[in-house]
């Protein structure tokens, strides 16, 4: 008899999708001025491990800033590697800013300051429930 685990995760942060041709330390560098955050680039990116032989695993650039005061966590991540995407539905996006934070700031806060940026074509909220590939964003 086969047994199958299922995992419910709750997605308990805010998740923004960012359009722009910037490399991503350049993108780094603006939110960090923009959102007063140092956001830093981690020690390792997120893998994406695939079973086909043809394709080859796919690392994303992932920044990182946690407030130790009041426990906000910021993620700036890489939707694009090559030929791969973090978030397949969502090829359209570069980037994602991943928002975990009880502060009540709203989306309209975070992306009237993004899209003040010269070079951010456009910013915008992304629903996590409905993502097919939800899971890629834990990590």
């Amino acid at each position: 008899m086969k047994h199958l685990l299922e995992e419910e995760y709750e997605y308990d942060f805010s998740l923004l999708g960012i359009c722009c041709h910037e490399k991503d330390y350049r993108l780094c560098w603006a939110v960090n001025s923009t959102l007063d955050l140092n956001l830093t680039k981690s020690g390792k990116d997120i893998e994406l491990i695939f079973n086909k032989k043809s394709k080859p695993n796919a690392n994303f650039p992932i920044f990182s800033c946690i407030n130790d005061v009041n426990s906000n966590e910021y993620y700036l991540i890489g939707n694009k590697c090559e030929r791969s995407w973090l978030i397949p539905e969502k090829s359209h996006i570069d980037f994602f800013l991943l928002v975990k934070s009880d502060e009540k700031k709203t989306y309209d806060y975070y992306l009237k300051k993004l899209r003040k940026i010269p070079f951010i074509l456009t910013a915008h909220s992304v629903v996590v429930e409905q993502l097919k590939s939800k899971e890629n964003l834990i990590f």
